[in-house]
């Protein structure tokens, strides 16, 4: 009697094992869809090798897609580490393909223009984030015992809203000026110069000596000033510098003062950071700025952002 008492116990426990296993498990309908997406994420991930910088992000896509194809049950563990992963690539912008929050609100301020490098880089990271926070939804609701058509709807109501969320949100928020600018990832001799100056000051506030913006109450007017405080080695030679995508005419453009510059003979567009020299570049606007670009010799660019 005793035996027999121990293997039904032993059978009720593999019954509940079973059970709980099968909690987890995904549907056939949610298995199709994330190979779907997971074959998407891949092809979306191409465009994000034109940046050398980008791989350990694409490694990051590809191993999540890989993930998304082969998984036919929800595992807690692998979501949450994508997922603090995912948060990092929406809200952090870095030169490696992060900063989704960024590139949909710059999509915003372009005037909705969907044909920029900017909303080509962002369609893999939108799938990503999207599905690794839906998972994780997912994987909470799966704790609830739900029938296979309440899965079905749970998956497509929750993709829609996390989807909806991450585009509208960066919509709405207000854009605000950065106190110190953000580089676009250019690799020219200013940049160059910048970063050395950065690693130099490491967290003292004279780092924002290097290229810093501010609002001058007294004056009502926007001040972006570039800073470069060692005597530089080499002269620079800048062909354009762009406010916002409009070149600065240096002959007639009173926005704009460098000390210790020199303007250029042959094309009023360029300015030379001459040899030995430290240099102070200062433009006054009436208007809000959002990035300034700095072109030398040899198309080498350098962007600088000034919103958030």
């Amino acid at each position: 009697m005793g035996c027999i008492v121990k293997v039904n116990m032993k059978i009720g426990s593999e019954k509940s094992a079973i059970i709980e296993n099968n909690k987890f498990a995904l549907t056939r309908f949610e298995i199709v869809f994330n190979r779907i997406f997971a074959i998407l994420l891949v092809l979306t991930t191409v465009p994000l090798l034109l940046n050398i910088f980008t791989i350990p992000t694409i490694i990051i896509f590809v191993s999540f897609s890989f993930f998304l194809f082969f998984s036919k049950k929800y595992r807690p563990f692998a979501n949450i580490i994508f997922l603090f992963l995912a948060l990092g690539v929406y809200f952090v912008s870095l030169p490696i393909g992060w900063g989704l929050y960024q590139n949909l609100k710059e999509i915003r301020l372009e005037g909705f223009d969907f044909y920029t490098m900017s909303a080509l880089f962002s369609i893999a990271p939108l799938i990503y984030v999207t599905f690794a926070v839906r998972n994780v939804l997912g994987n909470i609701l799966a704790y609830f015992k739900t029938s296979t058509n309440q899965r079905k709807i749970v998956y497509a109501v929750s993709f829609a809203i996390v989807l909806a969320s991450l585009l509208v949100y960066p919509f709405f928020s207000s854009v605000k000026l950065r106190e110190w600018a953000v580089s676009d990832g250019g690799t020219n001799s200013i940049s160059l110069i910048l970063t050395k100056q950065a690693l130099k000051h490491g967290n003292n506030t004279s780092y924002s000596r290097d290229y810093s913006a501010s609002f001058d109450s007294d004056s009502n007017k926007y001040i972006y000033r570039l800073y470069l405080e060692d005597p530089i080695a080499e002269s620079i030679v800048l062909t354009d510098i762009k406010i916002d995508g409009e070149k600065i005419n240096f002959t007639t453009d009173n926005r704009v003062t460098c000390l210790n510059c020199q303007k250029d003979a042959e094309n009023p567009y360029g300015l030379i950071f001459p040899v030995g020299k430290d240099i102070e570049f200062i433009i006054s606007s009436d208007i809000f700025v959002k990035d300034i670009k700095l072109t030398e010799t040899g198309d080498k660019v350098a962007g600088f952002i000034f919103w958030e």
